[in-house]
């Protein structure tokens, strides 16, 4: 078990721009990905043999300009990561924790 994180800078200079990013992130929550922060999102991921296929994806949703970046770590390696967060932090509406969804599936692997 590990968990992909998608990281990404899209130009946002122009209204075109905007919906093209708004789009994408709309486009990976639907693909399960749950957002970290508002260019960061992650997603659980079965095993590392399956992160080519989520990569796929991404590719084919990516906008066709700024960075996308796709990485992989294991749980192991993901349990190890710290969350600093202050008392009055006001969450967006499209944040769930990470690993929300995870055991619903897990369990249809």
């Amino acid at each position: 078990m590990g968990w992909l994180i998608v990281c990404f800078d899209l130009p946002v200079v122009d209204k075109e721009d905007m919906k093209m990013a708004n789009d994408f992130r709309k486009d990976l929550l639907k693909l399960g990905y749950s957002m970290l922060q508002n260019s960061i999102y992650v997603r659980p991921c079965v095993a590392y043999d399956k992160t080519e296929e989520y990569v796929k994806t991404i590719k084919y949703i990516a906008p066709c300009t700024g960075q996308v970046h796709v990485f992989y770590l294991t749980d192991k390696q993901w349990s190890n990561s710290i969350c600093i967060e202050k008392p009055n932090y006001n969450k967006s509406k499209y944040r769930k924790k990470a690993g929300e969804n995870a055991e619903k599936q897990m369990t249809f692997w």
